[in-house]
């Protein structure tokens, strides 16, 4: 056999041994980091909501998979729907029920939606339990508070003295006023470093006495607790403020809150 004819056949032999080494093969994406949105509705009205839709929006632009949560009614609900995702966002809404950490309601106090309330709860709950990284913006930032054993201001014109305007008498847009952030916390390097920023503003309550094992880390200039840091948690914090909106009006400069988020939970 000719020297040229013994190597095809052999070339021969190792396609069919091995198979054809020039097919293409599939390189696998890594999976996207789920993150769960704090239940208030149904998914079908939720996608219709502006306001939800400022979180999906987020999530998809930092690179993330948002995930609708289902209303959690006692712990075990909490912490089975939690297996499904890699961090939770607790969103902004309703006032918090004075009921959930023991005053009257005042006549300045919204409506409650007491079935949220509870969700919110146990989901903040499980998160805490499970050590699972959770932002909590606005309303999510009280309840985490309540959930810690801390109170609020039912109502920010009425029971504090302040000039600021937290939230638009004519509730028609977003306030803006000036924060500090305190070195050294998941806030600061989420937001880029300690010092002054301009945020956001929406809210009628706030923080009064502050929860256990909860550590202050924001302030607004009249002294109103902007941020939140849950001390025995590799990553449980709180803010104020809403993220979500400036990242929406294409400021972007928070979508790092929402990227630091999700590094967190991909470690």
């Amino acid at each position: 056999m000719k020297k040229g004819l013994k190597l095809l056949v052999a070339l021969l032999m190792v396609f069919a041994l091995f198979g054809c080494t020039t097919k293409t093969e599939t390189v696998n994406e890594p999976a996207k980091v789920k993150v769960g949105v704090s239940w208030a509705m149904d998914e079908s009205d939720a996608i219709e909501d502006e306001d939800i839709q400022a979180y999906v929006e987020s999530i998809k632009l930092a690179g993330g998979e948002p995930v609708y949560m289902e209303q959690a009614t006692d712990l075990e609900s909490a912490i089975a729907f939690l297996a499904n995702v890699d961090c939770i966002i607790m969103a902004g809404g309703e006032d918090v029920n004075p009921a959930m950490y023991g005053e009257e309601m005042l006549a300045e106090c919204e409506e409650p939606y007491d079935e949220r309330d509870t969700s919110d709860f146990w989901y903040i709950k499980a998160a805490i339990e499970m050590d699972m990284p959770l932002l909590a913006t606005c309303r999510g930032m009280q309840m985490l508070n309540v959930v810690c054993g801390g109170t609020l201001y039912q109502d920010l014109f009425t029971q504090y003295d302040t000039e600021i305007n937290h939230r638009d008498p004519e509730l028609e847009d977003f306030t803006y006023h000036t924060i500090t952030i305190e070195d050294g916390n998941i806030l600061a390097e989420a937001m880029g470093g300690a010092g002054e920023y301009t945020v956001n503003s929406w809210h009628h309550q706030g923080i009064k006495t502050v929860g256990e094992g909860l550590s202050v880390v924001a302030l607004a200039e009249d002294g109103m607790i902007e941020g939140l840091i849950y001390d025995n948690a590799s990553y449980i914090y709180g803010t104020q403020f809403h993220p979500e909106w400036h990242v929406v009006e294409e400021t972007l400069d928070c979508l790092p809150v929402f990227t630091a988020l999700m590094e967190a939970a991909s470690k």
